[in-house]
Order: C-alpha cells, then structure tokens, then sequence
C-alpha cells in the first residue's frame, strides 16, 4: 500500500521511519455507541447543527475526513483530540481526521472512493467530472436546500454553481483564492533598486525591459526561473474549460466562447516567443527543462530575481508581486479543491452535518486549520498568528496554518502574520471581485471523444512545456505539434467540447 502514515488509530503497523501518514482507520459513518447509521434521514433533518448530541440520543456518530497536507503533522492526534472534544458534546459527532501527503493524494483519495473509509473527502488532483461520471460523489443539491442560514451565508447559491454538474452539487468550494492575478514575482531587493513596486502592472515589454536591467545588474542569478520545475507557468490567458491540459481553450480570460487550439491563441505564441528570446540571451537557467528546485529556494538564496507566478492576495516571502494578466477565474476553478461525500458512505446525513461544522465552527476551523494555541502557533496583537518562536510550518508538528488553501474553510480563523490581519476578508472580496469565465462552472466531459483526448494529451505532453519555457524554436515546434495534434483528433475534440459549451451556456 502506497502512501504516508499520518497516525495510528487501530494499531496498524507504521509504514516507514520517515513516512508521512494516513489513517487508515475510520469506517464512514459508524456509531461509536454502537449502533449503526441507516443513512436515510431527510436532509432537513441532518442540515440542523442546532440540535446536539445526536439529536438527543446520546449516540455520537463518527465521520471520517480526509484531507492533503504538505507537511507531515506529528501533532494530528493531539489537535483531532481537541476538535472532538468540541464536535462530540456540540453537534453528536466525532471525527476521525486522516491526513495524505500531496504526492500520494491522487492515488489514495482514488482508491478511497471504492470504498467506505471516507465519508467526507477533498477533491483533489482528480477532475470532479471524473468523480460524478463514476458515480462516487453524493447528490448534495437538497442538503445545501436545506442547509442553515450561516452556512449559506459561507457560500451563495451563485457560488455553489462552481461545483454544480448538470444542475446538481456534487461538492463545496473551499475557500481560497479562485482567480488569479498572473505576473512576475521579484526579488524585493532588486525590484527596489531597479524602481519596480508592488503591484505594478506591467506590459510584456515592460517584463522584458525589467530581465534584460536585472541580468546586466546581476550577471551570476538568473534573472527567470520557472514556476512549476519545467515551465515558466502553467497556464496564461486561456480556460482550458476543465481541462488543464489545455487540449481546446477558450482565450481573452473565458471572454470569448469560441473554443480554439491553444496553439492558435495569440497569447500564447505571444508567450512562447518572448520566453525563447530570453532563453536564447541567458536570462533563464539553461536546464530548465531537468529542473527540480523549487523558485522560492532559488530567489530566497540569490541564485534568481524572478519568477512568473499566478497569486491572489498572499504574499511572497522575500519579494513583490507585479501583474501583467489581471485577476480571473477560470471554468473549473471552484472544483479543483472542494469537499464532497463519498457515495459508499454509510451515514451521508451525519457527513453532510460533519460538513456544515467544517464550514461555519469558528473554534472547529480554528483547530482545523491552525492547531493548538500555544503550541503550534501564537497570536499577535493585530489579530494574525505567527509560528512559536523559532518554529516554522515544517517543524511546528502543525502547520496547517500555511495550508489555509487546504481545510475546507479558514475565513473564520486567524491568518498568518506574512499575509496580514486583514488577509481572509481581503481574500474573500477578492473572490468576489474577480472577473469569471463566461463558462464558470462548465466542465468538459471527454467520453465522446475517448481515444482521441488521449492522443492529444500525449502529443501536449510532449510539446506544451518545452513551448512554455522558451527552451525551443517556437516557429517549427508549434508547426509540429499542430500537425501532430490535428492527426490526432484535436478538431473533433474542439467540435465537441463547442457542442457541450454552447450547451451549457445555452441553458444559463
């Protein structure tokens, strides 16, 4: 078995001295005063946290919930523990909270929708469509109906259409920045020095002028290092319309509802012929197509000045953030991280009242999201929170605090001193400011064209990044990857992914 140990709750053998863990413990919806869930109350009925104690049976039921982490959390036990002295008094529940590393997210969370270990699960790494078309989500649409006014309040009917599949809700956002503002990341040193401010909005040629003054300036950094190990930045200007591989997009930020080869957008050669330029004059590290150190080790230890990055209202450590795409929301933003019930869970109702707890206890999210007070972080005068002396999110035993993006919602807890006290209403405004796709909530369903998506994403696979990083001819390479990609089906996969669009936008 394949994965990080995070505890060890039924005496299951630790896997590995170094491991990150997982509990693999909790079967859903079990009555820890042994009776069993039915599963088959009303969602009225489970909706209403005001009740208590199990609606006064004095039976807790237990949910399990899994959820990524980025660090390993010795500490999991000890905040579930404080959590549950909460949930179980307050709202009849108790929760079994199991933790998987983000590098086995994707293969445990899968393997746990064939089963009934999970009852509450983030979806995460794998398409919500994928998860519906398979029939391993819950329906939520008559428990969000029914749900309470607070939580409600968290998310609006008009929100929860970014989780929302042929006019049901399969999930809940968590919250996070939904858009993005895409620009460059400097040095806060350098940018100082070379006139650059914080939040400057910046042209190409501007970004251009700024690397060629930065390398002259520091010939021994790179003045460009990528975001994500092999290209400068994943995405740009273009809505992949569900599809982050970019196999038929919609371009202008969603604007324009003709869907189109990425390879004919504007942006993107645009993109591409800039980064080629500053490959070829020794702007950006000459192996970045082998590269694996992350930009933030690079900038912090002046080996880079830059970075393109796309970000809402955090900040960077150690630099300034400029924009040159303005902040928006592409199609299937909301569902790339939410929350939703496992379809074997054998108590949806108790998962979906665990759910509505998650989202609107202060002291439940606080837990959650960022430990033990004292212990894991301490508070600031200005109401945000910083690390124990000494300590850091890595070695904290609890960093969930810099995982905010992860718990399914942390608005109503403290944010971390680099992001300032004002940072989740910011965060939320900004959401809400954000300029959406015109096909928020669309998500592209590839069963008609199977075998030729496939055939695509290989040919994508092989070109996309290379394209991105200024590492190739553009010219000749997006010749090559055109014709490659028309043998392999792209026109019938734009054909359909226009039916399906003009479809969706149709019954709006």
């Amino acid at each position: 078995m394949e994965g990080f140990i995070m505890k060890m709750k039924k005496m299951i053998a630790l896997l590995g001295a170094a491991a990150m863990a997982i509990s693999l413990a909790a079967c859903g919806g079990s009555d820890s005063a042994g009776g069993s869930s039915s599963g088959n109350g009303s969602a009225s009925e489970s909706s209403s946290s005001e009740s208590g104690g199990s609606e006064g049976s004095g039976q807790v039921q237990e949910v399990a919930l899994h959820l990524p982490t980025v660090y390993d959390l010795p500490d999991a036990e000890m905040v579930e523990t404080e959590i549950n002295k909460i949930a179980e008094e307050k709202y009849g529940l108790h929760f079994d909270i199991n933790y998987i590393s983000t590098g086995s997210w994707q293969q445990q969370s899968n393997l746990l929708f064939t089963g009934d270990e999970a009852d509450v699960i983030a979806i995460f790494g794998t398409p919500l469509t994928t998860f519906v078309k398979n029939g391993q989500l819950s329906d939520l649409t008559d428990y969000y109906a029914n749900a309470s006014d607070e939580f409600k309040a968290v998310w609006s009917a008009e929100e929860m259409e970014g989780t929302t599949i042929d006019g049901k809700i399969y999930a809940v956002p968590n919250l996070r920045n939904f858009g993005n503002y895409f620009g460059l990341n400097i040095d806060a040193e350098v940018a100082a020095e070379l006139g650059i401010e914080d939040g400057q909005q910046l042209s190409m040629q501007d970004v251009s002028d700024f690397l060629y003054a930065a390398h002259e300036k520091y010939p021994e950094r790179y003045a460009l290092v990528p975001q994500g190990g092999t290209t400068l930045i994943g995405q740009w200007s273009w809505d992949g319309l569900g599809d982050e591989r970019w196999v038929g997009v919609l371009e202008d930020c969603g604007q324009d509802t003709t869907v189109k080869n990425v390879l004919d957008i504007d942006d993107f050669t645009e993109f591409c012929t800039w980064a080629e330029t500053w490959y070829n004059d020794g702007l950006i590290l000459p192996d970045i197509l082998s590269n694996t150190t992350p930009w933030q080790t690079m900038i912090l230890n002046k080996q880079a000045i830059s970075v393109f990055d796309n970000y809402g209202v955090n900040a960077a450590a150690g630099c300034i953030r400029t924009i040159v795409v303005d902040k928006w929301v592409q199609s299937n933003s909301y569902q790339a991280l939410c929350y939703g019930i496992n379809q074997n869970s054998s108590n949806k109702d108790a998962a979906w009242k665990a759910m509505e707890v998650l989202y609107t206890d202060k002291e439940i999210c606080t837990l959650l999201a960022d430990g033990i007070e004292g212990t894991h972080y301490v508070v600031n005068e200005d109401g945000t929170i910083s690390f124990p002396e000494g300590k850091s999110a890595a070695d904290c035993g609890y960093g969930m605090a810099e995982g905010y993006w992860i718990v399914p919602y942390s608005g109503n807890t403290y944010p971390l001193d680099v992001n300032g006290p004002t940072f989740f209403e910011d965060l939320i405004t900004f959401n809400k400011e954000t300029l959406k796709t015109k096909a928020f909530g669309f998500a592209f369903d590839t069963t008609p064209v199977t075998d030729q998506y496939a055939a695509c994403l290989s040919v994508m696979d092989k070109y996309y990044q290379p394209l991105m990083s200024g590492a190739v001819d553009v010219e000749s390479t997006i010749a090559q990857a055109k014709s490659e990609l028309e043998a392999a089906g792209i026109d019938e996969i734009i054909a359909e992914k226009q039916k399906q669009l003009d479809e969706f936008l149709s019954a709006q």
